[in-house]
């Protein structure tokens, strides 16, 4: 949640002026003209971190940084108060006869996790919890601009294995994942949290395959205030291969988060979120997609008109078409899911439809010897301005690799900040991105800091698409996580506050 400062409108919309018989709706031009929106940094801003912990074994961490170097504003008030991470309310047991969907009042704020007061040090928290919750990270006044946010959990268990990491979100009124499925050993669950003060309804839609699925108790859906609601996609969309999910708010706000874990009977075949894919759109890029394992593209053409689709892959040395690939056809309302040959270096994948689509890359990872983790890419919007991966593993045998790909017909630039633990720039790397080009940049931790944090600070807004590759193949087998890279909000735009309407004629008196 994201607010700016608001003083009041003295002109806006639907005001009716009568002068001399003409009528004016809305604010004159001039005033338009000579008060256009300016941008202004933002002075509240709230991430959702979704279903952190919650297992015996395994190590979750929580990761936090307000950008370094942007503009703050201008008056935050005597006292600054701190960045809070602070749990929200499990969803209510439905096997407890006295459990209500909704609580009367909302529950009072627990205590936070975590406070900082400091801007520009990262900060990685361990998270122990007996239930996964969602963690809201909130920061006011001079912290509230640039505030980034990111979990992680690695576990080993017999049941369940692998690497997953999420960027925390903020709440919007609608969301869009390309990825889960309904078939026998892969649970998918479909997180809702509301971090607002105020209760949210929302509508689930899903399409798999077969088209769009009819399934019980998706149609508004309760979120209460400072809580979440867990969705089961595999009970949802039972049977289903591919599934693609629409979470669209009529009533607040709220964020959603795509959580699978994979077993063949009882052997664990790895776990992953999701990542949020863009809306449905003409032309989308998809960061990150490996250089090896089974992959497979999944796109949705959820309007009522098949789609046709070309497909780029921006491989190390430029665009080029895979053959038997370069036009695909999706049918109106499916998923469709497509065996992808990307090659042996990394990419990404850029679809052009001439009806809105979104899609994402799923990616299996399987030693010969040891057990798979599997990772989802999703189409995403270019990197806007400074951007944070915090949680980049580096130690232990796990590698952490970024990727990026162009978005635009020229060579395109980055800087890679990589952070030492007290916050200065320990390292730094320009990056040039070919057109059409994937480029890798291997991620090492610099002096005591536990993890590659690094900033990516592109030279033109906009011209790059970035995800980071986490992997790692130990005694068990492979470990993998895709997270593409979402840059915090700084600033917003806001009207220009108007403290009078302009001069206007003097009324015309009737003959």
């Amino acid at each position: 949640m994201i607010s700016a400062r608001w003083a009041g409108l003295a002109v806006g919309a639907g005001v009716a002026v009568v002068v001399g018989g003409a009528t004016l709706i809305g604010p004159p031009d001039s005033v338009v003209d000579d008060h256009p929106e300016v941008r202004e940094p933002v002075v509240r801003s709230t991430l959702v971190c979704p279903y952190v912990d919650g297992e015996d074994v395994g190590t979750a961490e929580l990761g936090v940084l307000a950008l370094p170097g942007v503009d703050l504003p201008e008056e935050t008030g005597a006292e600054q108060p701190p960045i809070t991470v602070q749990a929200l309310a499990l969803p209510p047991d439905p096997e407890d006869p006295e459990a209500t969907a909704e609580p009367a009042e909302p529950a009072e704020p627990p205590e936070p996790l975590l406070s900082l007061t400091d801007r520009g040090i990262p900060t990685i928290t361990p998270v122990e919890t007996d239930a996964g919750t969602s963690f809201a990270v909130t920061g006011q006044g001079a912290l509230a601009p640039g505030l980034a946010a990111e979990q992680t959990l690695i576990t080993q268990e017999v049941d369940l294995r692998g690497i997953s990491t999420a960027a925390c979100t903020a709440p919007r009124r609608e969301h869009w994942f390309v990825g889960a499925s309904g078939e026998v050993g892969r649970r998918g669950r479909l997180i809702l949290a509301n971090p607002t003060d105020v209760p949210a309804v929302v509508d689930v839609e899903l399409w798999d395959e077969a088209g769009s699925i009819d399934a019980p108790g998706t149609q508004d859906v309760g979120v209460p205030a400072r809580s979440q609601r867990i969705l089961l996609l595999d009970a949802l969309a039972a049977g289903s291969v591919s599934t693609a999910v629409h979470v669209r708010s009529s009533q607040g706000r709220v964020t959603a988060a795509l959580e699978l874990r994979e077993t063949s009977e009882i052997t664990p075949q790895g776990m992953t979120y999701v990542p949020a894919a863009v809306a449905p759109r003409r032309d989308l890029i998809i960061p990150g997609v490996p250089g090896s394992g089974q992959r497979s593209l999944r796109i949705v053409a959820p309007g009522d008109t098949d789609a046709i689709v070309s497909l780029q892959v921006l491989g190390a040395e430029g665009a080029f078409s895979p053959v038997d690939l370069d036009v695909l056809t999706v049918t109106a309302g499916t998923v469709a899911d497509i065996p992808l040959d990307s090659g042996a270096d990394p990419a990404g994948i850029r679809l052009q439809s001439d009806e809105p689509v979104t899609a994402s890359v799923r990616v299996v990872q399987a030693p010969e010897d040891g057990l798979p983790d599997l990772a989802y890419t999703t189409a995403s919007e270019p990197i806007s301005g400074p951007t944070p991966a915090l949680l980049s593993r580096a130690t232990g045998g796990l590698a952490s690799t970024l990727l990026l790909s162009s978005a635009v017909a020229t060579t395109s630039r980055v800087t890679v900040q990589t952070l030492a633990a007290d916050g200065t720039v320990a390292a730094e790397e320009p990056v040039d991105i070919p057109a059409g080009a994937t480029v890798p940049v291997t991620l090492a931790a610099q002096g005591d800091a536990a993890n590659a944090t690094v900033i990516v600070v592109p030279e033109s807004p906009g011209s790059v698409v970035a995800a980071r590759l986490i992997s790692a193949v130990d005694d068990d087998g492979s470990l993998l996580d895709l997270m593409p890279l979402v840059s915090p909000t700084i600033e917003v735009n806001v009207p220009e506050v108007v403290g009078e309407l302009p001069d206007v004629p003097e009324p015309v008196e009737s003959p």
